[in-house]
């Protein structure tokens, strides 16, 4: 009996449990990655993004509400030509002062929920996608900025001509906010399937 028919003979004695058992370890293999992959976006989905979609969605809107504010600022007391009246005169810069006070306590909002997101990010660093490292390492420049260069009334206290050399502080910028709201959909929609699967 050569070697050929040897294997031949072997595999003929094992080939339907050996086939049974390659199969099973493929699928064992394949569930617990699969379970790996599920536990991971369900992490990263309830201590990052959705944390983050939450504070981000929510500072757009404040974003919105103080815009129209300050719009609403511009056609009432700016673009109009006011008495110059004594009587006049103080309850326009009155009014004019609630708007603008309004228009910042919205944005005062944003920074609260900043000071969450800094929070969320620092507890949960490690779960951060590598492509969106750098986005979210200038919204913590940004929020550091924002906490030296500004007072509580949301006055900036660097003078203008060093800020303009340093550059503009973002609240949030449009960039954080779009990259976190499709990451969180995108992440979603991956568990989806993969429960799916």
């Amino acid at each position: 009996m050569g070697v050929e028919e040897i294997i031949r003979l072997i595999f003929s004695f094992l080939g339907g449990g050996l086939m049974v058992a390659i199969f099973d370890w493929v699928r064992t293999n394949s569930a617990e990655k699969t379970a790996r992959k599920v536990e991971d976006l369900n992490k990263q989905i309830k201590h990052l993004y959705g944390p983050l979609c939450f504070f981000a969605s929510q500072n757009e809107q404040m974003f919105k509400l103080s815009n129209k504010f300050r719009d609403a600022y511009n056609v009432e007391y700016v673009n109009q030509q006011w008495s110059q009246d004594e009587n006049t005169q103080p309850s326009l810069r009155q009014e004019a002062t609630q708007t603008i006070d309004l228009a910042n306590t919205y944005i005062g909002v944003v920074m609260e929920n900043n000071d969450r997101v800094i929070e969320i990010l620092t507890n949960n660093y490690a779960y951060i996608d590598e492509d969106d490292v750098e986005i979210f390492q200038q919204f913590v420049v940004d929020y550091t900025r924002l906490r030296k260069e500004m007072n509580e009334e949301v006055m900036l206290l660097t003078p203008f001509r060093i800020y303009h050399w340093v550059g503009p502080i973002s609240f949030m910028s449009p960039k954080f906010i779009e990259r976190v709201k499709y990451k969180f959909i995108r992440k979603k929609e991956a568990l989806k399937q993969h429960r799916a699967a």
